[in-house]
């Protein structure tokens, strides 16, 4: 923080004010509902014409995925008025505009533009009830869901970040509570092409909003340019042997591993399984397949750094 006042400090004088409001949440849910009044006045008219609204979110990635989502409520015309820039101030903080502080406010310290962002729409199957969820970062299904929700709870007991130790535990543990059964994957391109078939028992599956993307805190699940990492069903010393493997990104080429590019797929499973979105989790059944997770373009605007 010192070194993001000392470069403010040097900045000239803005010629105009800027209008700043600040919120600060007291439960699950609470950045969603800020973000909606927000926003609501915003859209009613209490700016002035032409204006561009930055919404900050300073939390870790659960923060995060509230007040995007709720951007996505919007039309297209409407979100294109605000953009977002995301404060790495929670344990996790994989979906954020960098991993510090300095990276992250330094973004407001000199010229700067906006880029359009992809989203993750997952979409469960109407018959099973739940209402399509958003992800910004990653989604998934499987094993590194059921961390996030065995990491979620003990967080809610003993703050502090416990992702490594259900990693470790849930590489024992995950199939001997949740039968893993064969999974049936289409992907398909932008045109609706196909792209890849998978008909095989999946440990995880995870869909990036782009490739090069990291969870868990900077565990990097899709290492390079793909957006889309299939892990099958391997016994436990393959396990163990690859684990660490797969949690530095170097797991490319491991007989277990699919790694390819697709903008949506279509999942069909017929037994109960976990799906995570920027790590918050949504328990599925039979009757929520297929399941399918998309990749939107252009979703959502975000603070950058003005090219030189």
């Amino acid at each position: 923080m010192a070194t993001i006042l000392r470069r403010s400090s040097a900045l000239a004088p803005r010629p105009d004010s800027i209008p700043l409001a600040l919120a600060l949440t007291d439960r699950q849910g609470h950045a969603a509902d800020l973000s909606r009044a927000y926003i609501g006045k915003a859209l009613g008219g209490d700016d002035r014409p032409g204006s561009l609204h930055l919404l900050m979110a300073a939390g870790g990635d659960g923060t995060s995925l509230e007040l995007v989502s709720t951007l996505m409520e919007l039309e297209p015309e409407q979100r294109s008025r605000f953009l977002v820039l995301r404060l790495p101030f929670g344990t996790g903080n994989d979906g954020s505009e960098g991993r510090d502080l300095v990276e992250s406010l330094g973004r407001l310290l000199g010229p700067c533009g906006l880029r359009s962002s992809p989203a993750i729409k997952c979409t469960p199957a109407a018959s099973g009830g739940h209402e399509p969820f958003w992800a910004f970062n990653i989604a998934s299904l499987g094993l590194d869901a059921y961390v996030a929700r065995m990491t979620n709870r003990l967080k809610s007991l003993f703050p502090g970040d416990s992702y490594k130790l259900w990693v470790d535990l849930s590489t024992v543990l995950y199939d001997r509570i949740f039968h893993v059964a064969p999974m049936d994957i289409t992907a398909l391109d932008a045109a609706g092409a196909k792209v890849r078939e998978l008909r095989k028992p999946c440990l995880l599956v995870a869909v990036g909003a782009s490739g090069d993307r990291q969870y868990g805190s900077n565990k990097r699940i899709l290492p390079d340019e793909d957006n889309v990492c299939a892990i099958a069903e391997t016994g436990l010393l393959n396990k163990l042997k690859w684990k660490s493997r797969i949690e530095r990104g170097l797991h490319r080429g491991l007989p277990i591993v699919d790694l390819f590019s697709a903008s949506r797929l279509v999942v069909e499973y017929g037994d109960r399984l976990l799906a995570q979105a920027d790590g918050e989790v949504v328990e599925l059944g039979p009757a929520d397949f297929p399941f399918t997770v998309e990749v939107l373009p252009d979703s959502y605007d975000v603070l950058v750094p003005e090219s030189p």
